[in-house]
């Protein structure tokens, strides 16, 4: 499918408190959501790729990074007037949330982190199962203002933390909406088509049939692209400045895990991006779980400009947390899959490129306490195995792989994933959303990481620190 250059008119619906996009030919009075880059802007520091590297200005730029997903959501509650209680005492204030957002921000702030990868989409209706609530996009073009505020928000105060953000547009698995929602309202009429949640283990490939097809779904596509303008063109009232034009967005995600998309669509999507967003960088966001073509098909693209990974021992049947010595069968399978990226998928690729480790996370001691696997849950259980998969699995292959060196591609990584002073108890909000690290459609406490967990930030703190001793050329 060939690219779309169409333009969107945006226009506020003040009954509803949401953004509606029409098709059309913007005219030089453009709204006050709908800008283009100025002069002025192109002059800041963008973060940029230069062969195998990320510079910030004329400085090497290591991602130290987290999964901070649930960030949109987080901020438009801590600044909204209308969707949340103003009894302060309560889970589901305003101010409880913006007491929280800082807190969690400057933990993070304090551990290293300078990057955050945050979703910039979600889908409705919010009377959906196992989705974030409340979703940025009820319904195709329509915007909710809370939410969309609530990005702006986290986004002026991450650059106030000197962080980047990498903005993911969509996401293959239903957890946000994502394809599978896109699917459903490109059906004729809208909405009759039923989506097969993976409700159960025998529904998952049904399931991923299903999102798959949004590949060749025209329709599903054109609004999908009419989102991604909207987002790149939409001006942050905090910031003062339109998203395409603001180096605090490091890159633009094309989506959380597209499974085996033909290099086509990978082409299509990323070249519109690119031409919106030009002084931004462009990602795809596999896992590279696959084969060295499905990894080439991702990142041998002109406009995607560094590549992604993602380690799952656990989700991939490579550890078990009930078991003690399954430790050292989890740190080979990440130390194996991660060179075999870097030494054998990496050298093919036409041009050089960064590599990033985007997610990676391992659950608690649940072996310490025997016939009870929901201990891995428990925020209370130990952390001892994921602190060494982290140090011994993940960032050791970096460290002693980092693109300092001219045969390095690692570029830095985001550990998944933040959960700061949440907890699984937490009672949930008037959405029925707990905001953790893990998603909607999976259990509490799985890999969410906690700011009392001090082990393992001791250990992402030092690893952070390894890479800032050569930033500078």
């Amino acid at each position: 499918m060939k690219p779309l250059f169409l333009l969107f008119v945006c226009y506020f619906d003040l009954v509803h408190g949401q953004y509606n996009i029409v098709q059309g030919c913007i005219k030089k009075e453009m709204s006050n959501h709908c800008h283009t880059v100025t002069g002025s802007d192109r002059n800041e520091s963008f973060i940029t790729v230069k062969g195998n590297r990320f510079f910030k200005a004329n400085d090497i730029y290591y991602i130290k990074g987290a999964n901070y997903w649930q960030g949109i959501n987080l901020a438009a509650a801590a600044i909204s007037q209308s969707q949340y209680s103003d009894d302060s005492s309560s889970s589901s204030s305003s101010k409880y949330y913006h007491d929280r957002l800082m807190q969690e921000l400057d933990q993070l702030q304090k551990m290293g982190v300078n990057n955050l990868r945050i979703m910039a989409s979600s889908e409705g209706p919010d009377t959906e199962p196992y989705r974030m609530r409340p979703s940025l996009q009820p319904s195709a073009g329509k915007y909710n203002e809370d939410v969309l505020n609530g990005l702006d928000y986290l986004l002026f105060e991450m650059k106030k933390r000197d962080m980047t953000a990498v903005m993911v547009l969509n996401n293959f698995w239903h957890w946000s909406g994502g394809f599978s929602q896109y699917i459903a309202w490109a059906a004729s009429p809208p909405g009759s088509i039923s989506i097969p949640y993976p409700v159960t283990r025998d529904k998952w490939d049904e399931f991923e049939r299903f999102a798959k097809s949004f590949y060749t779904n025209e329709l599903g596509n054109e609004l999908f692209k009419q989102h991604i303008r909207f987002i790149q063109t939409r001006f942050n009232t905090y910031t003062g400045k339109v998203y395409n034009a603001d180096p605090v967005i490091m890159s633009w995600q094309i989506g959380n895990e597209p499974q085996l998309p033909p290099k086509s669509w990978y082409e299509d999507i990323a070249s519109f991006i690119k031409q919106g967003s030009p002084h931004q960088l462009v990602s795809s966001g596999i896992e590279s779980k696959y084969d060295v073509q499905d990894f080439l098909n991702a990142h041998d693209v002109d406009a995607i400009d560094y590549c992604t990974c993602h380690c799952w021992a656990e989700n991939w049947g490579k550890y078990n947390p009930t078991k003690e010595n399954d430790l050292a069968n989890a740190i080979q399978f990440a130390r194996e899959f991660l060179l075999k990226i870097h030494n054998v998928y990496m050298p093919q690729l036409q041009r050089p490129k960064p590599l990033i480790v985007e997610e990676f996370g391992l659950a608690r001691d649940a072996w310490r306490y025997p016939g009870d696997s929901d201990k891995k849950y428990d925020s209370q259980t130990p952390i001892t195995h994921r602190d060494q998969y982290f140090k011994e699995g993940i960032y050791k292959v970096i460290e002693t792989k980092k693109f300092s060196d001219n045969n390095g591609y690692f570029g830095g990584s985001n550990f998944w994933a933040f959960a700061g002073i949440g907890r699984p108890t937490d009672r949930p909000d008037s959405y029925g959303m707990t905001w953790l690290g893990d998603p909607p459609h999976e259990r509490k406490g799985w890999y969410s990481v906690y700011d009392k967990d001090s082990t393992t930030i001791h250990v992402i703190q030092n690893h952070f620190q390894k890479l800032s001793s050569d930033d500078e050329i």
